[in-house]
């Protein structure tokens, strides 16, 4: 390769890197698209394969289905869920008031309240107008990426096949073959880790909503959806989704918050030594710290949306990386023990 080429090669990756950080947030509006499209697609492949159905009457069916599912979850549950969680959200803040006042009351609260100037923690109208509308700006945003996510789902899993092949002539003839195997994996690995992360979330908040009724903990099917909901981000989600939880054990009585740690703490290890594993057997494996690292990553670039598909970004950047740089370039087509970018 000449250096001229050389230099014009890697300007044009400056300049792909450049688009991609300007534009990151909207990148991952349409990743998340094709997240829920190769599902639904993949989905109605399945379906086509037992019954024998057109694929387009298939994704048809498939969504057909997904939207029957939802509304008889809601029909059936909706006014014990939406009693729960009504319930939740007017014990949380008197649960975390009685626990601050617990805590300001011990030794090492009063010590904490000692050192904190009371002046600096005063909020002027100004500051709560500002942060109402920050709020509203944030959850507007999120509202539209969902509902851009929805109508690029429904548009790429309509006709994967035409986005695919214009994705593959994008290199040159002698390549593309290659490059068609590539994006088959690549949505492979994406649709076993949304398998995985539905049987984990299902799983988990069945064990967590059990777990806390037999603690006699109040609100085990909010707290349980909660948890299973959360779990679609691994690692942080399942912390997060244990802090209602343990405080509101903790205003009833300290030895219930403890179990209900060791609860959370439990089905957690479950879902590492027992869920993952078995899952793992057709998906990508993730290293924790990749994805953690991901994690922190996409969520401080991309808020809530980088956080929520981070993980699903590893999971198809381990298969491209592998596939393109791994046996691609440097020609490594075996190896002796299982890498962490491996399929397993």
């Amino acid at each position: 390769m000449t250096i001229p080429r050389a230099l014009a090669y890697l300007a044009l990756v400056g300049l792909a890197v450049l688009f991609l950080w300007l534009t990151l947030r909207v990148d991952l509006v349409i990743f998340g698209g094709v997240l829920f499209a190769i599902s639904l697609r993949r989905a109605a492949e399945a379906l086509s394969r037992w019954t024998r159905l057109p694929v387009g009457w298939s994704l048809l069916a498939v969504v057909l289905l997904i939207i029957t599912f939802f509304s008889a979850i809601g029909w059936f549950f909706s006014q014990a869920i939406a009693g729960q969680i009504a319930q939740l959200s007017q014990q949380l803040p008197a649960a975390a008031g009685k626990v601050g006042n617990m805590i300001s009351q011990s030794a090492i609260g009063k010590l904490l309240i000692q050192h904190v100037d009371t002046s600096t923690v005063q909020t002027s109208p100004t500051t709560l107008v500002q942060s109402f509308f920050g709020v509203a700006a944030n959850v507007a945003e999120v509202v539209g990426g969902i509902v851009v996510i929805v109508f690029l789902a429904l548009y790429f899993a309509a006709e994967a096949g035409l986005y695919a092949g214009g994705l593959v002539r994008l290199v040159p003839p002698a390549r593309r073959a290659r490059a068609a195997e590539i994006l088959n994996e690549t949505a492979s690995a994406i649709w076993y880790w949304m398998l995985g992360r539905l049987f984990s979330m299902t799983v988990l908040g069945v064990m967590t909503a059990t777990g806390l009724w037999l603690l006699g903990v109040p609100l085990p099917v909010a707290l349980g959806f909660l948890a299973g909901i959360m779990t679609f981000v691994p690692y942080i989600g399942s912390i997060v989704s244990a802090i209602p939880g343990v405080i509101i054990a903790a205003s009833i009585n300290l030895t219930l918050a403890v179990y209900v740690i060791a609860l959370y703490l439990g089905v957690h290890l479950v879902e590492g030594y027992i869920l993952v594993p078995l899952v793992q057997r057709r998906a990508v494996h993730l290293p924790p710290a990749l994805t953690l690292s991901a994690q922190v990553i996409l969520g401080f670039l991309g808020g809530f949306i980088g956080l929520l598909f981070a993980t699903p970004l590893v999971a198809a950047g381990l298969v491209l990386v592998r596939m393109i740089y791994v046996e691609g370039i440097l020609g490594d087509y075996e190896s002796g023990e299982p890498a962490p970018f491996e399929q397993r």
